[in-house]
């Protein structure tokens, strides 16, 4: 089995930004403009984009291949880099029908909702003839005005960060299951493990389970896979489903044949040990896609296709009985959580709380978080809610993860700005405001007096605008634990930055002299501007 459906779903659908393999950077002398086309036709917007971003920076500028460059780059969930090539195939005379939608969904990618709004309503005012892109174009308006009525409307102390390149990588992270010391994550990945693996047809390897320790320096160590059976390769087997008994055990399933069994690894002396069978026989069309059970194995609640439409995934639970040794026949969890559109990935981090992933209409564009709880003295699930900024955004957001004993702290996969695969795994804190002061120069030493400059946070949407004074002084509320770009553009059009960490726990000391020198951003190779695409 590949991906699970409801994973490969999320995965496929608007990825975020783009990961390609060794085999398939390996390629990039092979792909000419007229295969890159090729790719385009048949929807293969990885390689595509590959090919005619080759095109244009060692070849020459083409605006027709820019153009496609950017639809490519949008449907692959890049929203910068999708901007970038439309708009320079706009500026060089292209104006196709559809250039508008494309800016439009690229804008909203970036999160740069307003411009998004602006374009798809240029769209719709232009060219409202194509039925599917007009509703398209029509569903990205309603989760825009959805959008900003849940972005911030003060600073919240809310601080999300890239789990790193331990854990995470040019091909997809998601599943995280952390233990309750806090130092070890388990993860899914669909990167390489293995010396004798094969890239998938999709250009990732076959899902495996990983493990990553915390350093005492607070990073992440590489992550490693988990070595379930003796000898190579046959370790990809088997599938994570959740940890149990204090996160001494693994649950796990393995597919032979249409037959599944549940399995059991064992941690012991700091290694997971090979799994045996759980004596429970289970039902093979539980596993069509993501699935979780309670600690005792005995009730499972799981995404299945839904009784009304087979191509649309709903969350439905089943019984074991112990005397007939039988599942009982699957019931939709509630008509209340399941949407018209796609559910998935079901999480339960205590009886009565539920969060999951959803396509609903009350989203920001894709797949998003949402959260219901159960009344217990109906036994009925409330209306979901959607968990709103930093967790959701326009792309995929899934698999989320909390511990009722450190509730300050939660975990999800996501495609978002600093994402280095198609899907990365990211850490949520709650920490403090903090008032900072100091002084900003720019790059001579000179203070830049009566200046407007922005202290970026692109993953959580709070970036900040600040002013300095006559003499360069600042004042502003910032969020404690946060990484801010501090960025300016000078009179030469130049732009200036610098990033600093505001620390947490608060440092007094610290907010009452902060002293930025900004400096001319450098240029960036096309390895920094695409990371991921031409490094392992």
């Amino acid at each position: 089995m590949n991906l699970k459906i409801s994973k490969a779903c999320i995965l496929a659908f608007f990825v975020g930004l783009v990961s390609i393999p060794l085999a398939v950077r390996a390629q990039l002398e092979g792909i000419s403009i007229v295969s890159a086309e090729n790719y385009y036709i048949d929807k293969d917007y990885r390689n595509a984009f590959i090919g005619f971003e080759q095109y244009l920076v060692d070849v020459k500028y083409d605006r027709d291949v820019a153009y496609k460059a950017g639809i490519s780059a949008t449907r692959l969930g890049m929203g910068k880099k999708g901007i970038y090539y439309l708009k320079s195939a706009m500026k060089n005379g292209v104006n196709d029908n559809y250039l508008k939608f494309w800016l439009g969904r690229a804008f909203h990618m970036d999160v740069q909702l307003d411009s998004a709004e602006k374009y798809f309503y240029e769209y719709l005012d232009v060219f409202p003839i194509d039925k599917g892109f007009k509703k398209e174009a029509e569903r990205f308006i309603s989760s825009i005005a959805k959008a900003k009525e849940r972005m911030f409307k003060t600073l919240q102390p809310i601080v999300i960060e890239n789990m790193g390149n331990g854990i995470n990588s040019v091909y997809s992270e998601y599943q995280p299951l952390l233990t309750h010391d806090g130092k070890m994550m388990v993860y899914a990945s669909r990167k390489k493990g293995f010396a004798e693996e094969k890239l998938q047809d999709d250009g990732e390897y076959k899902e495996k389970i990983f493990y990553s320790r915390l350093l005492s320096d607070g990073k992440w160590s590489k992550g490693m896979p988990v070595r379930l059976t003796e000898g190579k390769n046959k370790d990809l087997d088997f599938n994570l489903i959740q940890l149990l008994d204090n996160d001494t055990k693994m649950l796990l399933y393995r597919i032979d044949q249409d037959v599944v069994k549940l399995y059991i690894s064992e941690y012991s002396y700091e290694n997971w040990k090979l799994p045996y069978a759980v004596p429970i026989v289970t039902d093979p069309s539980f596993f069509s896609a993501d699935i979780i059970f309670s600690n005792d194995l005995k009730w499972a609640c799981f995404t299945k296709n839904g009784s009304s439409n087979s191509f649309q995934n709903d969350l439905f639970t089943s019984r074991y009985d112990e005397k007939t040794e039988k599942w009982s026949e699957p019931v939709l969890l509630s008509k209340v959580i399941c949407s018209p559109q796609d559910e998935a990935a079901p999480f339960f981090p205590d009886q009565k709380t539920l969060i999951f992933s959803s396509k609903s209409l009350d989203g920001f564009g894709d797949f998003d978080l949402y959260k219901s709880t159960l009344d217990e003295n109906t036994q009925t699930w409330s209306k979901p809610e959607n968990l709103g900024f930093p967790y959701n955004t326009p792309n995929n957001d899934f698999y989320y993860f909390w511990q009722p004993a450190n509730p300050d702290v939660s975990y999800f996969a996501s495609v978002r700005g600093s994402t280095k695969g198609q899907s990365d795994i990211y850490k949520v804190r709650k920490t403090a405001l903090a008032t900072g002061k100091g002084t900003i120069s720019d790059e001579t030493g000179k203070p830049l007096a009566s200046a407007s400059l922005l202290f970026e946070d692109p993953e959580s949407f709070q970036s900040v605008k600040v002013n300095t004074d006559t003499e360069g002084n600042f004042t502003a509320e910032l969020v404690a634990g946060q990484t801010y770009t501090v960025k300016f553009t000078n009179a030469q059009k130049v732009q200036l930055e610098k990033e600093i960490k505001i620390d947490f726990p608060v440092n007094p000391a610290q907010l009452e002299s902060i002293q930025i020198q900004l400096v001319p951003r450098k240029m960036r190779s096309r390895e920094e501007e695409m990371p991921g695409l031409f490094s392992e």
